[in-house]
């Protein structure tokens, strides 16, 4: 609701009611006959009354039009910051900056989407990476490691140089950190970054804890402990040997991503798409958890034209697929598993990756459906997210520095030194004035109290910092 103060000719009947009273007070007083005292006429009949008028517009206007604007404008702007905070919360993400995607079949994501060759076709087959041969599997891995760093290599240099970096591996063995760190070496890449370690033994889904803050606040400087620059490796490679079982087909993939701080520092940085923020619960709650990812409006829903799911089954699978088909959003069905036989957990990255690549090669938004350890996690893949779009009002500003309630009490102050029977500076008038100033210290103390105690706290740690 939109106030709008008293109209102005309210105020000059005010004015005129009050120099009325004043009049008929002052004029049975003079005298009928002789000079008029200008003087009592001047202070009694015009000064006293304007005062008191002051007096009472400042009055009339702080509860009829202030209080109530300043209310409304401290909750609308409340209301506003917070809707914002929701958006921007629910449409956060991390930008994938680059990425090497390695499968069994080539140009994968393409041929799924019938955009080139013919989607493969593979149920229960599990296959092998190709293009990764070796005789054993150290030699195996160091293949893998360069075939996914050295196209991203000049990226990568660019990323670690600012400090901010850091390599996440998701593979069976935390001691496969040494290989990396080798690999990059091998490179001349700068630095010898932080690496750590996804194991394969729980569903981490997609990597939650990198959305939340990690702030820390040093008096009025925050400082944001996420890493600007994450690389993710992910791979799978099957054991060789004539005794090995062989599970799961191989893949491996590469994602450089660019957090939260990064893009908020750098908006216009070069990027592929964007990994937004999932949603996840038990799988029997899928549609609840689809109908509230589409209504956060990360992206607008009839944009939405592919679905790519992997590792669901049993129950999972059912509830998931029939949300999207319940949905109403009218999307094209592409499963990881049928493609390139039985996936390890290094799909979760892979099938993100493949989104990605789709999205950013004008395909639109991407929703992909995975299986989380409460059941099933939902995220969409964009090549821009919607903005916040919570129009701002000019009246969910309105914050005055010194209200009417300041005017009043000035006016005040006029009338009683006017009316005083003093001559001269009295005690009386001092108390009047130091009244007055408390009153205005108050006022000003209510109108705002988060930069004055704000104010407070600094200068007491400054004292306190000082003293020692």
């Amino acid at each position: 609701m939109a106030y709008e103060p008293l109209p102005l000719w309210f105020y000059l009947l005010v004015y005129m009611i009050v120099e009325g009273f004043a009049l008929a007070l002052v004029v049975p007083g003079l005298p009928k006959y002789g000079s008029v005292p200008w003087d009592r006429v001047l202070h009694y009949a015009v000064a006293v009354p304007f005062c008191c008028w002051l007096t009472l517009s400042c009055i009339l206007y702080w509860f009829a039009y202030d209080i109530p604007a300043t209310q409304a404008a401290e909750h609308n702007s409340a209301r506003w910051h917070q809707i914002t905070g929701w958006q921007q919360q629910s449409r956060s993400g991390m930008a994938v900056l680059d990425s090497v995607i390695l499968t069994p079949e080539p140009d994968l994501a393409e041929r799924m989407l019938a955009l080139e060759g013919t989607p493969p076709e593979n149920p229960g087959k599990v296959m092998a990476l190709g293009s990764i041969d070796a005789a054993d599997e150290g030699s195996r891995l160091i293949r893998l490691l360069d075939a996914l760093l050295t196209p991203l290599a000049a990226r990568l240099a660019q990323a670690a140089k600012g400090g901010s970096f850091e390599i996440v591996m998701q593979c069976d063995h935390e001691a496969l950190s040494s290989e990396v760190l080798t690999a990059w070496g091998k490179l001349k890449l700068p630095d010898k970054p932080v690496v750590r370690w996804l194991d394969n033994s729980r569903d981490v889904g997609f990597a939650d804890t990198w959305f939340e803050d990690e702030t820390r606040r040093y008096g009025w400087y925050v400082q944001d402990r996420r890493p600007k620059y994450r690389l993710l490796l992910a791979w799978h490679l099957n054991k060789v040997g004539p005794d090995a079982v062989h599970t799961d087909s191989e893949a491996a993939v590469a994602l450089l991503l660019g957090m939260p701080v990064l893009m908020y520092e750098k908006p216009d940085i070069k990027r592929q798409a964007w990994l937004l923020r999932q949603i996840s619960g038990d799988a029997d709650q899928a549609d609840r958890l689809l109908a509230s990812l589409l209504k956060a409006e990360q992206v607008p829903s009839e944009r939405i034209r592919h679905f790519w799911h992997s590792g669901l089954k049993g129950l999972t699978q059912h509830a998931t697929l029939g949300a999207v088909r319940e949905s109403g959003l009218k999307v094209e069905a592409h499963a990881l598993d049928p493609a390139i036989g039985p996936q390890a957990p290094v799909a979760r990255w892979v099938i993100q990756a493949l989104a990605a690549k789709m999205a950013h090669f004008g395909q639109g938004p991407q929703l992909i459906a995975l299986p989380h350890e409460q059941g099933v996690a939902l995220n969409l893949v964009a090549k821009e997210p919607a903005p916040v779009n919570v129009p701002w009002k000019e009246e969910y500003g309105y914050k005055r520095v010194l209200g009417p309630e300041f005017g009043a009490l000035i006016s005040f102050w006029m009338v009683s030194m006017l009316l005083s029977p003093d001559k001269g500076w009295s005690t009386t008038n001092m108390l009047v004035t130091c009244l007055t100033v408390v009153l205005m210290l108050v006022f000003f103390i209510i109108r705002h109290p988060g930069p004055v105690a704000r104010a407070a706290e600094s200068t007491v740690d400054f004292v306190a910092g000082f003293i020692g």
